[in-house]
C-alpha cells in the first residue's frame, strides 16, 4: 500500500500577514482538492482536470456551506482534536462521538 503523501508539505511557512496572503490561494486550492469539491463544481474545466481551477476558495466555501451542520461540526472537531495531538483515527472517533452526543442532547 503506498504511503499517503502530504499535500501541504511544500507550502512555504506562514510567518506574517504577507506570507499568509501568499500561501492562502495555494492552501484553499489544496484543501478543495483534498475534499474533491471539483466533483460537484459547475465549472467543466474543474471536473475534467479533477482539480479545482480556482484559488480564491469560492468552490470550497460553497461546498462547505452545502454540507449539513453535523458534517461541518464533525470536520471542525476532527481538526480541533488533531491540533490537540490526537492521531487521525482517534480524532475522528472522538469527533463522531461528540457530534452524536450533541445530536442526542439537542437534536439535529
Amino acid at each position: 500500500m503506498p504511503k499517503p503523501r502530504n499535500r501541504f508539505a511544500d507550502l512555504p511557512p506562514i510567518t506574517d500577514f504577507e506570507s499568509c496572503q501568499r500561501v492562502r490561494p495555494m492552501l484553499l486550492h489544496r484543501v478543495g482538492d483534498a475534499f474533491e469539491v471539483w466533483r460537484s463544481c459547475e465549472d467543466k474545466s474543474c471536473r475534467r482536470a479533477k482539480s479545482c481551477r480556482r484559488g480564491d476558495g469560492t468552490c470550497l466555501f460553497a461546498f462547505m456551506a452545502a454540507q449539513p451542520d453535523a458534517a461541518r461540526r464533525l470536520l471542525f472537531y476532527t481538526v480541533k482534536n488533531r491540533i490537540a495531538g490526537l492521531s487521525s483515527d482517534e480524532a475522528w472517533v472522538q469527533a463522531q462521538a461528540r457530534v452524536a452526543d450533541e445530536i442526542e442532547r439537542y437534536g439535529a
